[in-house]
């Protein structure tokens, strides 16, 4: 048969031909309008870099303009006691030094800044105007946007500041709330942030604090003294809410007073190393919107949390809060008084299985995660990991201890074996913490030796951890009468009750769930039975406070440099649901006392050190680790530093 080229395939082929030139435009229009998106961006982002300096500038311009008026009101009180002393002709020269006449200007001027300040001769200690502690503004790629997402291991609770007690609740409300002070990053002092400068009596009988002007809560309401009295008086100290733990540690402080709409004075019941830390270090929070709701509004609330932060709830609703299992979802606080962060928002994740939470790192839909050790051991050597994201290894003041706390008073009405001190060296002893160490954190860390860990100053040079020893162990559990009368290796007291307890650990995570495998393992070894309970993190705020356990396994992270001991440990702590929750009570109330009352601070080392051989004589805790942060951070966030205290996430900026 014969092939013939008709009309139809001719229309057909100019068809196609038509579709490829069509195709071909569509993909060159596509490559032009993607060039012409790239350079709008880079436009963009030029714009919002310019911006972000502008409003640097700003900034800066309005510091300025705060000292030379400062100046201008130093030169005019100079010149009114000049005119003064003319017209009384009380006038004299006195020929002598030109630093007398610098200094009699600075007093001057110091004066005209300190008009609110006691007078006296007590200093007024001005704080630098706030700042990053890396600037991001000139740095290649800036921009502002962008969403940074954070992964929490366990699941949170509830946020509202001071009813919420954890460490991931912690994190979310240091970007929604400020005090009145905070650490420095890299120096780990205390500076001024909500606070422009204060006096602090030198004998520790009160401070007066001076807040900045123009420092606003993020609905735009100004800042004042009475917000701060209330924070104190009305609301921690309020009987009615759900505020015991944080009470229980405030004591020192008498009244709160305020002496003008800027200016608020601390009044202390008596010298503490520690008056300073806690007027300064708690959230400010706005009276305005906490008195609107009721005690009752507040305790049962989930996600109430309003204050000055650089970032705020992206839904602030008392009928629609928050509920645990979802997205804490933060979005940038546009009238923010400090230096604002670049990205626009930020959100906290919960994944509580380890592998899932890598996974969704590697597939870039979280920002950051905590590995495990061995993960981190693993995938950090991982070919072209280090052009993919972060691998953070340090040591800083929140590293913190794991531990187990035993139940040293009663549990529901009846002693838990763990009264006796004896047997809580038994169990310290029984548990190979350097081997934890090495196979199941991939030797990341080290053996935790107390409550304060070097380098610390308060951590006692002299001790040494307890060793693992099982003979020793066994010989302590029958001195404590704990011994297998009927031959079937459980051991009795002579009551004949076995040594049977409950081992509350949180659910999700791998290495708790090899901790406890390898805890049952070495009771059984001496003839103790252990029983796990495995519990949401959600549910560990109430068992704590109800006291509902036999041997907790958990963590304590520093909030300080050097913490006030008081809150975990003292027996005021063990009443009103606070933080001594295992019910510890062995004299320790003595030291506690005296090193809070102890102002020198090598005086005060001295007593700690003491304090500390007291707690590791008596093992109310079993001291498991002390470990790094461990940290994945994907590079697509630029200014990614690690300081002493931490990380700070409002410097990062998204630059993919």
């Amino acid at each position: 048969m014969q092939n013939k080229f008709g009309l139809k395939d001719f229309v057909l082929m100019v068809l196609v031909v038509l579709v490829g030139v069509f195709t071909l435009m569509n993909i060159k229009e596509g490559d032009r309008r993607w060039e012409k998106t790239q350079e709008l961006l880079n436009k963009v982002g030029t714009v919002e870099q310019q911006v972000a300096k502008l409003d640097r500038n700003l900034q800066e311009t309005e510091t300025a303009i705060q000292e030379v008026m400062t100046g201008i009101a130093a030169v005019e009180g100079r010149l009114t006691n000049l005119d003064d002393r003319l017209s009384s002709g009380a006038f004299s020269v006195n020929v002598g030094a030109g630093s007398n006449s610098n200094t009699g200007s600075a007093n001057t001027a110091g004066n005209a800044r300190g008009s609110w300040a006691r007078p006296g001769s007590v200093p007024i200690q001005w704080q630098p105007r706030v700042e990053f502690a890396s600037e991001p503004y000139d740095m290649e790629g800036y921009r502002l946007g962008g969403e940074f997402t954070e992964v929490f291991p366990a699941q949170l609770s509830k946020l509202t500041p001071v009813l919420a007690e954890d460490t991931y609740a912690r994190r979310v409300n240091d970007q929604i709330c400020e005090s009145l002070g905070d650490l420095d990053p890299v120096t780990l002092e205390m500076k001024g942030l909500l606070a422009e400068a204060w006096q602090y009596d030198p004998e520790g009988y009160w401070l007066r604090v001076k807040i900045r002007d123009n420092v606003n809560f993020s609905d735009g309401v100004e800042v004042t003294a009475e917000d701060v009295r209330w924070t104190f008086h009305d609301y921690i100290n309020n009987p009615e809410l759900e505020t015991e733990a944080l009470r229980s540690i405030l004591t020192s402080i008498e009244k709160v007073e305020v002496i003008s709409e800027k200016v608020v004075e601390f009044t202390f019941r008596q010298p503490d190393a520690y008056n300073l830390q806690a007027a300064l270090g708690f959230y400010i929070l706005p009276k305005h919107f906490y008195t609107q709701l009721t005690p009752s509004q507040i305790n049962q609330s989930t996600a109430l949390s309003m204050g000055s932060g650089p970032f705020k709830l992206n839904n602030l609703d008392v009928d629609n809060q928050w509920a645990p299992g979802k997205d804490v979802i933060l979005v940038r606080n546009e009238q923010y008084w400090g230096p604002k962060p670049a990205m626009k928002s930020m959100r906290f994740k919960v994944i509580i299985e380890d592998i899932a939470r890598l996974t969704e790192f590697r597939n870039g839909n979280v920002s950051m995660i905590p590995p495990s050790s061995p993960q981190f051991s693993k995938v950090s050597r991982e070919e072209g990991w280090d052009d993919f994201a972060y691998s953070l290894n340090w040591a800083n003041m929140r590293s913190g201890y794991g531990f187990i706390g035993w139940q040293c008073g009663p549990r529901n009405g009846k002693l838990t074996p763990f009264h006796d001190k004896r047997v809580r060296q038994a169990m310290t002893l029984i548990i190979d913490r350097q081997l934890i160490i090495d196979d199941i954190f991939n030797g990341i860390g080290s053996v935790a030796v107390g409550p304060n860990n070097p380098p610390s100053p308060a951590a006692n040079p002299d001790i040494e951890p307890w060793p693992y020893d099982i003979e020793r162990a066994k010989m302590l559990l029958a001195e404590a009468g704990w011994v297998d009368i009927d031959g079937d290796g459980i051991l009795e007291n002579e009551r004949g009750d076995e040594f049977t307890f409950e081992f509350t650990r949180v659910a999700g995570s791998q290495t708790t769930e090899r901790i406890e495998k390898y805890i049952v393992d070495q009771c059984a070894a001496v003839g103790i039975r252990c029983e796990p309970r495995i519990v949401d993190w959600s549910l560990y705020d109430q068992i704590l406070k109800n006291r509902d356990f036999d041997a907790i396994m958990m963590g304590w992270a520093a909030s300080s440099p050097e913490s006030d001991p008081k809150q975990i440990w003292h027996t005021d702590s063990i009443q009103n649901q606070g933080h001594n929750f295992i019910q510890w009570d062995a004299g320790q109330d003595r030291y506690i006392d005296k090193i809070k009352l102890t102002l020198d601070f090598d005086e005060r080392m001295k007593v700690f050190h003491e304090f500390h051989s007291l707690i590791h004589e008596e093992q109310p805790y079993t001291f498991l680790r002390v470990g790094p942060w461990l940290r994945f951070i994907n590079k697509d966030f630029k200014n990614v530093h690690t300081y002493p205290k931490g990380l700070e996430q409002r410097e990062y900026y998204y630059a993919p």
